[in-house]
């Protein structure tokens, strides 16, 4: 009796270690995102410069994680990058394989980009893939402080200076009270002439308002203003036509070619006396002097 409950207890006691010692393998597993029948695919690539990247980095491929870095060796021709992939890449000849950031504040991933889409599939995929170098956000921001470092530098600061010098000396004499802007500010007759003509133009609109004068009528919808000045418009329209259709003196004057003829005839004329009263003035002069001594 007693032997059984020993050997109930042991083999109680074996079979808890052995759950214990299961759950711990499986909580392996699945804390590594592995399992032991997946089909992993060997990927070697080669970069310049691995910027950063580390070993247990995820690799991407169109936005989905599909496997880890599981070394990276450096080399003379480069850094080789060893990656175990859980689906099969199709590579095209355009492909393109980059170490990008996954964020501001740190990190990296490995970034792989198939190709042009609607190309055939490389057939047979290199041995060993060829890295591109990815612009690095810190490097770019820093090239950019650096180029404004340099240009403020070369002279921009100093037109800034002498900018701020010109606002500073401008309000300088804004404030003294000196050229048209100053005198606006300080000057209290010019702020009297000021209030004034707001004042006259706050009359007048409010005389406009009240419909007093001809333009006040016309606002406020005077129908005897708006007649008188519709029948004067109409007046002047009347007499445009008239002229137009050369009708009247004006209008034959402006229309009619044989009245313009004569008038043409006419200074002809007036032009060619008054030429003769000048080319004979001094013949006349003379001789109303010599009859004038006898």
């Amino acid at each position: 009796m007693k032997f059984r409950k020993q050997l109930f207890i042991e083999t109680a006691v074996g079979l808890f270690s052995f759950a214990v010692i299961a759950a711990l393998v499986m909580l392996t597993v699945v804390l590594s995102q592995e399992t032991l029948f997946r089909k992993e695919r060997p990927v070697e690539i080669v970069f310049e410069d691995a910027m950063g990247l580390r070993v247990g980095d995820a690799v991407n491929v169109r936005g989905v994680n599909i496997g880890k870095v599981k070394d990276i060796v450096l080399k003379r021709d480069g850094v080789h990058v060893m990656a175990l992939l859980n689906n099969p890449l199709f590579l095209r000849d355009d492909y393109r394989i980059e170490v990008l950031s996954t964020s501001v504040l740190g990190g990296r991933y490995l970034s792989i980009h198939e190709g042009t889409p609607g190309k055939r599939p490389m057939r047979p995929q290199p041995p060993i893939l060829q890295g591109h170098a990815a612009p690095d956000l810190m490097d770019t921001a820093t090239r950019t402080i650096e180029d404004i470092r340099l240009a403020l530098n070369d002279g921009i600061l100093e037109d800034l200076k002498v900018t701020m010098a010109q606002v500073r000396k401008i309000a300088t004499n804004v404030g003294e009270g000196v050229g048209t802007l100053g005198k606006l500010i300080t000057d209290e007759a010019v702020y009297d002439d000021v209030q004034e003509i707001t004042a006259n133009l706050r009359g007048i609109s409010e005389k406009l308002g009240r419909g007093e004068g001809t333009l006040g009528q016309l606002l406020m919808g005077d129908d005897q203003a708006f007649q008188d000045l519709a029948a004067t418009l109409s007046a002047f329209r009347e007499v445009s036509e008239t002229i137009a259709r050369g009708e009247g003196t004006l209008g034959k004057l402006i229309t009619d070619e044989d009245v313009y003829d004569e008038l043409q005839g006419l200074l002809q004329e007036g032009r060619a006396a008054l030429d003769d009263i000048r080319e004979n003035s001094p013949i006349l002069t003379f001789t109303s002097v010599f009859f004038g001594v006898f």
